[in-house]
């Protein structure tokens, strides 16, 4: 009779601790729904703060800077600046290629003056 009461008392402490087990994994799967939960609520908070952020921002800069019809006044004119070098650029490409062509196939034999002076002055001095 003692082997049952202690086989019993094993059985008790066994399902205690099965319990025991489930209830801390009922309380883990709580535990990660309200923190899921709080996530999901902590990124809508964020989402919503962001947003009044960047109005102020931008409701800042419209103050300190001006208009977006300055920027874009800017814009045209910098595209503007930008199409007249490219159409001086076309105009002019031509003319320069064959002004470098022209020099690189022309030799000229003589020394320039400038170094024929460097020359000279050595022989002045003595």
């Amino acid at each position: 009779m003692a082997e049952g009461r202690e086989n019993w008392a094993v059985d008790e402490l066994l399902k205690a601790e099965e319990e025991a087990n489930n209830i801390i994994k009922i309380a883990q799967k709580e535990r990660e729904k309200k923190i899921k939960e709080a996530k999901v609520a902590a990124d809508q908070e964020i989402a919503v703060f962001r947003r009044e952020e960047e109005t102020k921002y931008n409701q800042e800069i419209l103050r300190r800077f001006g208009s977006t019809k300055e920027e874009e006044e800017l814009e045209r004119k910098t595209k503007a600046e930008i199409d007249k070098i490219y159409q001086d650029y076309e105009a002019n490409k031509l003319a320069v290629v064959d002004m470098l062509i022209k020099r690189v196939i022309e030799v000229k034999l003589e020394v320039p003056r400038v170094v024929k002076g460097q020359f000279e002055q050595p022989q002045q001095n003595q």
